[in-house]
Formats: C-alpha cells, sequence, structure tokens
C-alpha cells in the first residue's frame, strides 16, 4: 500500500530510552510495513540520530520535518516545564503539517505517537484528506487513594488530575478527537474506560512500547545463598521506590536471616534522588541497598541477568519498558495488580500483588519476595512464562504487522478487519 504515513512523534531517538526509544522504534516499524514514502514529525535534537541511524534504503523514503518552538530547541525531556511545551508543540504541529499538506498534497494516514496521553490528542486528526490513527494512547491510569502517603503535597495536583480524567469522555475536544480518528490504539484499559463510549468501537488494545526480542533462556535454578532483587525506573513518587525500601525493612524486622541473604540494587535518578538517600539510611538499609544512579543501556543488561527478582512497583503507569526487558532478559518479576502491570503480566511473567492499603501493599511485596527466595522452581516457571509472553506479545514486528493491518483496512473499521484477520 503505497499510502504516505505521517508519524507525529514528539520524542524519537535511537539513542535514549523511555518515549524516544518508543518514537524511534514505531517509526522503524512503518517504514518496514509501509511500501511508499514515510514522513517524520519530531524536534529538532532528534534529526541527525535518527537519519545516522537508518539504512540507506530506509533513509531514502523518509522526510523528517524537525521543528522546536522559538528557544526551546534544546529542552530535555524531563524539563519541568515540558509538559506545557508539548500542548504548545502539538498546536503549532497542526500549522507545520498543512503547510507540508499544501505544498505536496500527498499525505495520506497520520499517526499520533510518543508522549500519547488521553487527555491530548493533539490537533492533527483536522489535517484535511487524511486518515487519522490516535495512539497508543495511554495516561488513563490514577494512582489508588491509598498512595497518597507517596505523593506528599503533590497528592493534591494527582486529585485534581483524577478528576479531569473522569470527566474526559464529556470533553468536547476529546470528543471531536475520538469522533474524527479513524483507529484509536489504546494502551491499557483505565484509557479505554476514559473516553467517550462510541469511541470504543474503533478502539485496539495494544501496549505502547515492546522490545526487539528475548535475550536469554531460563537458567536453571537452585536456592542461592544471596538473593538479589533488581529495581529500575526514575526516582519520582509514582515509581514508588519507597514500596520496596519499606517491605525490605519489614523483613529486616520480622526475618533477619531471609534479610542478611537479601542484596537489592536500584537504577535509576530523578527529583527524588537525594530523598532516596536520606530513607535508605533512616531505615537502616544503607549497607543492603545499593544506589547506582543512571547507567547506559549497555550496561543495564548485565543486571537483568545477574538478578533474581524484578520489582516493579509503580503506582501509575501506562505500561513499563523496564517490565518488559526484564522479561525478555529472563528475570521474573512482581508487581502492583493494576494499569499497565496487570496488561502484561496476566499473560505470564511474575505475580501481580493485591493492595487496598499502603500498609498492605508493603506486607504483600515483602510476603512476594520472602517465598520466592525459596522457591527457585517456581521462579523458573515464571522466567519461562515471561519468555513466551514476550514472544507472543510484546515484539515490536508485531506492533508493525499491527499498524500493517490498519493501512489494509482504509475505510474499513480497522478493529473489524483485525478481527477478519485473525480468524
Amino acid at each position: 500500500m503505497k499510502d504516505c504515513v505521517l508519524i507525529s512523534a514528539f520524542a524519537c531517538d535511537p539513542s535514549m530510552g523511555s518515549e524516544p526509544y518508543v518514537g524511534w522504534n514505531w517509526l522503524k516499524q512503518i517504514l518496514t510495513v509501509s511500501d511508499g514514502n514515510v514522513v517524520l514529525l519530531t524536534r529538532r535534537m532528534h534529526e541527525r540520530p535518527v537519519r545516522e541511524a537508518l539504512e540507506p534504503t530506509s533513509r531514502a523514503r523518509l522526510d523528517i520535518v524537525a521543528f522546536d518552538l522559538p528557544g526551546c530547541a534544546g529542552m530535555a525531556h524531563h524539563h519541568s516545564l515540558m509538559k506545557p511545551y508539548y500542548v504548545f508543540w502539538q498546536v503549532a504541529a497542526l500549522f507545520v503539517v498543512l503547510v507540508y499538506q499544501l505544498r505536496h498534497r500527498s499525505l495520506a494516514v497520520i499517526q499520533q505517537c510518543t508522549y500519547n496521553v488521553v487527555d491530548m490528542p493533539g490537533l492533527l486528526w483536522l489535517v484535511p484528506g487524511t486518515r487519522f490513527i490516535w495512539g497508543p494512547v495511554g495516561g488513563g491510569q490514577i494512582p489508588p487513594a491509598w498512595a497518597k502517603p507517596l505523593y506528599g503535597r503533590g497528592w493534591i495536583k494527582q486529585r485534581w488530575r483524577t478528576l479531569m480524567k473522569r470527566t474526559l469522555r464529556f470533553n468536547p475536544y476529546i470528543c471531536l478527537a475520538s469522533y474524527c480518528s479513524s483507529s484509536i490504539l489504546v494502551a491499557n484499559q483505565d484509557t479505554l474506560e476514559m473516553l467517550p463510549r462510541f469511541a470504543h468501537r474503533k478502539c485496539i488494545k495494544t501496549l505502547e512500547t515492546a522490545v526487539s526480542g528475548v535475550t536469554a533462556s531460563p537458567a536453571a535454578q537452585e536456592l542461592k545463598e544471596s538473593f538479589t532483587l533488581l529495581w529500575v525506573g526514575r526516582l519520582e513518587p509514582r515509581k514508588a521506590l519507597k514500596l520496596l525500601l519499606d517491605a525490605i525493612a519489614q523483613i529486616k524486622a520480622d526475618q533477619p536471616q531471609a534479610y542478611e541473604r537479601l542484596r537489592i540494587k536500584v537504577l535509576g535518578t530523578g527529583p527524588d534522588a537525594q530523598k532516596t538517600q536520606v530513607e535508605v539510611a533512616a531505615l537502616g538499609l544503607a549497607g543492603k541497598v545499593e544506589l547506582l544512579g543512571a547507567l547506559p543501556f549497555a550496561e543495564v543488561q548485565p543486571l537483568y541477568e545477574g538478578a533474581d527478582l524484578f520489582v516493579f512497583t509503580s503506582v501509575q503507569d501506562t505500561s513499563g519498558n523496564v517490565l518488559l526487558e526484564s522479561l525478555a532478559s529472563g528475570l521474573p518479576a512482581i508487581a502492583l495488580n493494576h494499569q499497565g502491570p496487570r496488561e502484561i503480566l496476566q499473560n505470564g511473567g511474575g505475580r501481580l500483588i493485591d493492595a487496598h492499603s499502603y500498609n498492605e501493599a508493603v506486607r504483600e511485596f515483602a510476603r512476594a519476595i520472602l517465598e520466592l527466595m525459596d522457591a527457585p522452581q517456581l521462579l523458573k516457571a515464571y522466567a519461562q512464562a515471561g519468555l513466551e509472553n514476550i514472544q507472543k506479545h510484546c515484539l515490536w514486528e508485531q506492533k508493525g504487522e499491527l499498524f500493517r493491518t490498519l493501512l489494509d483496512a482504509r475505510g474499513k473499521s480497522a478493529k473489524s478487519h483485525l478481527a477478519s484477520d485473525q480468524a
């Protein structure tokens, strides 16, 4: 199909993780499955890395339209003003694309990708003569009420966001964007439920992220003298590292012998980095918890391979790149039974934890760690199930095939077209 596809990827970079990593991989898949030319709409900082990383044949088919608002070209993706900047960038993007379409009259399909939150679909669905694919979109997650201790003063902002998200289905802006979308890719059930009811027939559930393949096979498990826990993420309230720290402190108090066997490695940095150091010391865990800071991805893989259990404590996450990376490395995981982690682990790879209060969450994480420390065969079974889960549901090439289906659907409902293909 020789439709010219525009992918709007505010973040798209082969040399970065998180959102830029997602944008880069969606671009690669679209270039693979599309027969026509592809236009990438992104920020200026990503243009050169993308061009340098592409093969010559793909580079020849790609037109990059890169822009930033005046004075903002160097703004990092974790900048405190990034969210409002993204809103203004999306407004400007409409005019940039309209001018492009006026000059070339070639665009047939537009996909809105990366930074895709349910309350900000951008404005590219207004571009005439094109089919608009919104997503994969996430951001419909609401932290559980018991997570209040994790946010501190920021909890008031979370309550306001919760109110805003629960009224999105009645928001004229969201309703118009949903109506004008030919297909909506939703990353999880929480986000689906935030969209207007009439849009559900257009929705296809798929994670916004994936991995390139499995990188390990389950190792022979045996009861070991030491047991290594790995936590990877940004040090900020919603990632909830404090849950793991409090669980380890509880194990220290209740099961000192098991505590002696534990090794905890924490990889990541963020606004709570200094606060985390203080909490580790206050809980008496300074000799037990190793804070590694940020590391290049090449140095992260050995950490996955050397750990025994991955702990994902996030209370508000669309999915979790690091969770997929752990499963692809043959490392089983434990996580809360909600949002993105549920979408991933319900297909195998670890244990989902239910909790109705903060103290219960701490107890259940501690219990899961203690049980799995002495269950090497169960860990091996989780690891094998995780690898199978990745191969069946979480590969980038499967995202490419989904996009091919969306291209082939044309005027027909993409959801019904997908169902007929799978029948």
